[in-house]
């Protein structure tokens, strides 16, 4: 008797565990299976966002002198535009332009500023879990996504304030240049790319090309911005030459030294022949440089750098482009009045921007008061 008791015993207890066993395995399952739709669906949002056609689209491309390199993240030196040496950025617009956090992060691992170790480290690094989403902080547009030296990894979004945000060491793309971004939408995933062996994501901020500390920005305790406008000076920029850290262009090799070559011995001219020889040399220079001058007018304007929006195609981006073609710019010939038409999404922050001009100005132009009340559509007179 006892021993079936404890037979009966052994049958239930194994009975249990096997459906223990079941019921974890149909959990694991069931949570992979979620992991992969959410997958799936962040994949078809990141296939619906729209690329830029044309160049009134780039975020504060008047402001940049129409500087947009989506294969170098620091190819040319561009002036700041200080005003006694501050310069005021309008960070958050309610709903017209939010902020999201990057990522979700474990913790700050490396500050920015000069290291223990010796450097300088150009942003914040935000220790991640493997493939954790990387997400636009503020509406803009992608300018790089590629692999890129130390960065990995890197995509750099500019905002429509001229903010430059820079994602780095990321294990995975999600979106190309010239990629229309709104705040939160993914952008990437967190890895180990470029020279990182730690799963970090590399945050930087930057403007006008130039890097500043991101927690001016960005209260990471918080979670949040600092302040909606926030004041920049010229001391919390770290202004290098092309050459240095985050540029593209490699410092140029000193030339090996060679002893000079000795000239033979020319004969002596006469005064009257050698004036004569200095004078048809100075003609056929000048002639030489009125046929350089007449050649450049008669450039085509692709030569002369003009948008080519076929190089502006998913297919093709990736080139640095000079869009200046008189079409697609806004005229800014004083004697000409210039029109925008409000598109969708659009306001007169943004469209100051565009055209390099101010909300006041365009309010006094259009006789309007309230700079909410424009509705798409509407035909502004900006200068």
């Amino acid at each position: 008797m006892k021993k079936l008791s404890v037979l009966i015993l052994m049958f239930f207890a194994c009975s249990l565990a096997a459906q223990n066993l079941d019921v974890t395995a149909y959990s694991q399952n069931v949570a992979l299976a979620d992991s992969q739709r959410v997958a799936r669906e962040v994949q078809r949002q990141i296939a619906a966002y729209p690329f830029i056609s044309e160049s009134y689209e780039i975020p504060a491309y008047g402001l940049y002198q129409r500087y947009w390199d989506t294969l170098h993240l620091r190819s040319r030196l561009l002036e700041i535009p200080f005003s006694n040496d501050r310069l005021m950025l309008m960070l958050v617009q309610d709903a017209n332009n939010p902020f999201v956090m990057p990522c979700q992060f474990d913790k700050v691992k490396t500050t920015y500023g000069e290291q223990k170790a010796g450097g300088f480290h150009p942003g914040i690094d935000l220790k991640t879990e493997p493939q954790t989403l990387v997400k636009s902080c503020f509406d803009g547009v992608v300018r790089m996504a590629c692999d890129y030296g130390d960065y990995g990894t890197v995509v750099v979004v500019r905002h429509y304030n001229g903010l430059e945000t820079v994602y780095a060491h990321l294990d995975k793309l999600c979106v190309r240049p010239n990629q229309i971004v709104k705040a939160g939408q993914v952008i990437g995933q967190t890895g180990t790319t470029g020279n990182t062996k730690e799963c970090v994501l590399h945050f930087e901020t930057r403007f006008m090309n130039e890097y500043f500390d991101p927690e001016t920005v960005i209260d990471f305790d918080e979670e949040d911005v600092l302040q909606n406008n926030m004041a920049l000076m010229s001391r919390d920029f770290n202004i290098l030459p092309l050459t240095e850290v985050g540029s593209w262009k490699p410092a140029a090799p000193k030339p090996k030294a060679t002893a000079p070559a000795v000239k033979p011995a020319e004969p002596q001219q006469p005064k009257q022949e050698a004036k004569q020889v200095v004078e048809q040399e100075a003609k056929q220079e000048v002639k030489q440089e009125v046929k350089q001058e007449v050649k450049q007018e008669v450039k085509t304007p692709d030569q002369n750098g003009a948008m080519d929006l076929d190089a502006m195609s998913p297919e093709n981006s990736g080139t640095p482009v000079q869009m200046s073609n008189p079409k697609e710019q806004p005229q800014t010939d004083a004697t000409e009045a210039v029109y925008h038409t409000v598109a969708a999404g659009e306001n007169l922050y943004r469209i100051s921007l565009k055209y390099n001009t101010t909300v006041d100005k365009i309010l006094k132009l259009n006789n309007l008061k309230n700079a909410d009340r424009i509705v798409e559509g509407q035909k502004l007179r900006v200068k």
